[in-house]
């Protein structure tokens, strides 16, 4: 269940190119979080009336914390890269729906670009926990290596880690798309990241008949459903609110413009 709090800042250092690493304080009650949702920031600054959306990366129920991973994208997340460990932030959360895992399955697929890397991380360590014998491939895109985050952290719980860049600058050449295997047999395919790189997942999973349930980045407002304005179409005429029908939807249900 959502609710507000005001959350003691642990740490907010940059791991990468424009991007921060957060960890804050929670409610207890709120670890009872779902890996995919995520958690609406505010800035502080009353200039700025919306909070940001942010991912939840890591959940750590024993100590009560939230890991944020977050790339400054405008104004708002620069003044939260701003904030420093001691000072506190005002959050609502947790919000969403996010990722189901079915226990029948064994052999999983996780695929992330960028900034949609980080909230996959509690989906590969939830799996890892639930299904110890399970198999999981984590492929991660990225533009260039001074992008590159998480490595190390996902081949904590992954079989293996496949990294790809734009530029080249890091493993493989391309996107992650293009590094999954051609004559794959997952029982289970996920993603999070932008929604081009979405729509060839869905096609890659539709091809080989797998199931596959992607989270969606679409630009939000008030994170609650009232304004409408992160709105995706889903067959067969129907919209969806990504802020609390989502973020996470059936590939299948999305209409891939």
């Amino acid at each position: 269940m959502s609710e507000m709090f005001y959350a003691d800042i642990i740490q907010n250092k940059p791991i990468a190119e424009d991007t921060f690493d957060l960890r804050i304080q929670a409610p207890a009650q709120a670890m009872t979080t779902a890996p995919g949702q995520f958690l609406s920031v505010f800035t502080g600054n009353p200039a700025m009336l919306l909070p940001r959306p942010l991912s939840i990366c890591e959940i750590d129920a024993d100590n009560n914390t939230f890991r944020i991973i977050y790339r400054i994208a405008g104004d708002g997340t620069k003044e939260i890269a701003n904030t420093r460990a001691g000072g506190k932030l005002r959050v609502l959360g947790p919000l969403g729906n996010g990722f189901y895992i079915d226990t029948k399955y064994n052999n999983y697929a996780i695929v992330g670009g960028g900034i949609g890397a980080p909230p996959l991380l509690e989906l590969a360590k939830r799996i890892r926990k639930e299904i110890p014998n399970s198999k999981i491939a984590v492929y991660l895109g990225f533009r260039s290596k001074s992008q590159l985050i998480l490595e190390d952290d996902f081949k904590k719980y992954a079989d293996e880690v496949m990294i790809c860049t734009d530029n080249g600058t890091y493993g493989i050449k391309g996107n992650a798309i293009a590094a999954m295997p051609p004559n794959a047999d997952f029982d289970m395919v996920y993603g999070c990241g932008p929604k081009v790189m979405l729509k060839f997942l869905a096609q890659y999973a539709e091809q080989r008949n797998m199931p596959c349930f992607v989270s969606m980045e679409e630009h939000m407002a008030c994170s609650i459903g009232a304004c409408l304005a992160c709105v995706v179409k889903v067959h067969p005429r129907d919209l969806r609110r990504v802020c609390c029908d989502g973020p996470v939807f059936n590939a299948k249900e999305v209409v891939w413009e």
